[in-house]
């Protein structure tokens, strides 16, 4: 089974940054393809097309760690984008999409510096966690 986990974030935005630090930790320790993306929701649509399973992890306002329904997905910051959950289904008319779970971080505001707060920080061992959860539900297979 051939399964793609996608940090996304801005580095430029603190917190924001935080899916692409979480996926950094994973690189290594799982078999699944491993990406990071600052990306809006039809990039984000075209990186995950043709596998069979994606597992997007993304900074949300709010608290703790938790998996965000795919309809409800917001990911996209450039106005001029379309959303992940459109661009998804107009994408899945002509090739395979995968099948996709979201997994947010909570976070309290982005600001432009780079880094992640203390306490964002302290919240990536328990999301590497959750990922890897989430990838032994998915493909039994895919943890190394």
């Amino acid at each position: 089974m051939h399964n793609v986990v996608v940090g996304v974030g801005n580095p430029l935005l603190g917190d924001d940054a935080v899916g692409i630090e979480v996926v950094k930790e994973l690189k290594g320790k799982i078999s699944a393809d491993v990406k990071m993306a600052i990306a809006g929701g039809l990039e984000l649509a075209e990186m995950i097309a043709g596998y069979n399973f994606a597992l997007i992890i993304d900074a949300f306002y709010g608290e703790g760690i938790r998996e965000i329904d795919v309809d409800k997905y917001r990911e996209t910051v450039a106005n001029h984008d379309i959303s992940f959950p459109s661009a998804y289904r107009i994408l899945s008319r002509y090739i395979k999409m995968p099948k996709v779970r979201i997994i947010g971080v909570g976070i309290e505001k982005t600001e432009i510096r780079e880094g992640l707060s203390e306490k964002v920080r302290k919240s990536i061992p328990v999301a590497v966690e959750k990922v890897m959860e989430i990838m032994e539900e998915e493909d039994g297979y895919n943890i190394v």
